[in-house]
């Protein structure tokens, strides 16, 4: 009988295939309710199930250019596979991600790439990466089983004329010089929900698809059509600094909003292509009640607030981890105490990596089923990986993965680290890049631990800090500290003495620059409030969003004096 059987001999069953079809083809017919206990008894046998995924990747790449250089035909093992195909990164791959970008085809996966996915990337230069049809079918397949774990642990949202606000990119910008369509993660994302999510969307398809809007245009639609429905109960997005910036453009061109409301019109204010703007004012109508009701919360509240103007709103699905921990802290201030927070999932243009599976909880389950993982410890020499059944509960980790799209033991340079590991099933959590270190004569220091022993210093001087960034002088030989807080109480001489002491006593590099006299005593900037908000409004490249964007925590200039309250330095009060 089934309930007998050992969780492996299930899960080998559930991915030994048939019909010649590939893991993701196979769970990609199972219907909803299977599929999430399927992904259960994968979850619970991991040496098992990434052996077999492992496998079912050389398998279906044997043919390929990259597979017959390195005998993926005879490679059985997980130990032959390390042996035979060294680690790898984009730079390495480059120029035959050119030839699949022009049409090429059997050189990573099987076939021509399906499509590709833009990426600034972590240094900002724009690059394209492939994607097979089974690795398009993996992040579906993620992101699929995502939104059915958020309808789970938010049941609110499925209710009959509830509606949640979906911020994403286009899933399609143009195509390669071979006609292959690029689009962005986001965008797959939101292509890949579930029909029972797309139906709850308040933005109309049009409206998702277009995409040669503007970010001005972008943004006042979003809020348009948000602010129309009462009946909004959530927002779904990746970086939630996005929704902020939203509320705030809200309250300041509120009359323009009320006005088209109460008109069933978009405002001639907004440039939008004419074909665009008549498909989508065809299917408004005039509501002047709804108008009347903003305009009475507006006078009451002195702002458009989120609990007067969606009175059920309960949900927010955002990235939750790193720097975006700081921003959702901050936004958590602008809504009912009572609205329940998911993480989005950790991923990128390479992969969606893990399956968060608990509210208020930024830590997932890996996505066992649709990549090989490998672990490099932080702080190790040389390239011996763990893999996903062998990681410790604490540590952190860089990132190899191995995909249907044709990345093999590619170093995504990121760091991770292992919330929970419970019976050989890990909980991850994205923590930051790895280039996010400063190196000071052969020295590390990695930003996740000086994030640390700001926050510790923040919670002993009872002050929160909405941002933050690092700039190292090398002339004057010191790091100078720029600090957004939330009050006007900080005492940035105070914080700099505190935070030089914990970084002393928690960090050895740093403790050793300090002592040997190579780091001169930190310094402190505090800034004024709203300054991240600028950031993000300065940052944003050309056909991006804020959505898209990340802040970095490591600067190379020191920032405009007009946004300095006080300047902080050893010695001077």
């Amino acid at each position: 009988m089934t309930k007998d059987r050992k969780p492996e001999e299930i899960s080998s069953d559930i991915l030994k295939g048939s019909e010649g079809k590939s893991i993701p083809e196979l769970l990609k017919e199972m219907p909803n309710e299977k599929l999430i206990k399927s992904f259960y008894i994968i979850e619970n046998s991991p040496e098992v199930t990434q052996l077999r995924v492992l496998q079912d990747i050389l398998k279906s790449a044997e043919n390929t250019e990259f597979g017959k250089k390195y005998g993926f035909a005879e490679t059985k093992t997980v130990d032959m596979f390390r042996k035979k195909v060294p680690i790898s990164d984009y730079s390495q791959l480059a120029a035959e991600i050119d030839r699949l970008k022009a049409g090429a085809a059997n050189i990573f996966f099987d076939g021509s790439a399906a499509s590709f996915i833009a990426t600034s990337g972590s240094t900002g230069v724009p690059k394209l990466l492939p994607e097979s049809k089974n690795g398009e079918l993996v992040k579906g397949l993620v992101s699929q089983i995502r939104a059915i774990l958020l309808l789970m642990l938010a049941p609110e949202v499925v209710a009959p004329g509830k509606k949640v606000l979906a911020i994403a990119n286009p899933s399609e910008y143009g195509k390669t010089e071979g006609g292959i369509p690029i689009g962005s993660a986001s965008g797959q994302a939101a292509k890949d929900m579930p029909i029972e999510m797309l139906k709850k969307m308040v933005l109309p398809p049009e409206m998702m698809m277009a995409k040669e809007l503007s970010n001005e245009a972008t943004d006042y639609l979003t809020i348009r059509y948000a602010l129309e429905e009462k009946n909004l109960v959530g927002v779904v997005c990746s970086n939630i600094a996005h929704f902020n910036i939203l509320l705030k453009k809200m309250n300041a061109a509120a009359a323009d909003l009320l006005e088209d409301i109460r008109a069933g019109q978009i405002s001639p204010k907004i440039s939008l292509d004419e074909d665009l703007r008549q498909r989508l004012v065809s299917k408004l109508s005039p509501n002047p009640d709804r108008a009347e009701e903003l305009k009475t919360i507006l006078a009451k509240n002195k702002s458009l607030d989120v609990a007067g103007i969606w009175p059920e709103f309960s949900v927010v699905s955002c990235w939750m981890s790193s720097s975006a921990a700081k921003i959702v802290a901050d936004v958590k201030k602008n809504l009912p105490a009572t609205v329940k927070f998911l993480e989005w999932g950790y991923g990128a243009s390479e992969g969606k990596f893990n399956i968060p599976d608990k509210a208020q909880d930024p830590a997932g389950l890996l996505a066992l089923f649709g990549y090989f993982f490998e672990f490099l410890p932080v702080g190790t020499e040389g390239n011996e990986t763990v893999l996903a059944h062998e990681l410790k509960k604490g540590g952190y980790y860089q990132l190899i993965i191995t995909s249907y799209s044709g990345l093999y033991r590619y170093n995504m340079k990121d760091i991770v680290y292992v919330a929970e590991m419970n019976n050989q099933i890990p909980r991850v959590v994205f923590v930051c890049k790895d280039s996010e270190r400063l190196d000071i004569e052969n020295l590390k220091l990695m930003i996740y631990e000086i994030e640390g022993s700001i926050q510790a210093v923040s919670t002993q001087q009872n002050q929160e800090i909405r941002f933050f960034q690092i700039l190292l002088d090398a002339d004057q030989r010191k790091l100078v500290f720029m600090l957004e807080p939330c009050s006007e109480t900080l005492d940035g001489e105070l914080f700099r003495a505190a935070l030089d002491k914990s970084l002393m006593a928690n960090n050895r590099d740093y403790r050793k620059l300090r002592n040997d006299n190579i780091l001169a005593a930190p310094e402190v900037l505090v800034m004024q409030d709203g300054y991240r908000d600028s950031l993000f409004t300065r940052a944003i490249m050309p056909g991006k969003n804020v959505n898209q964007t990340k802040l970095p925590t490591i600067v190379k200039e020191y920032p405009d004096k007009s946004s300095i309250i006080h300047w902080a330095k050893e010695g001077e009060k």
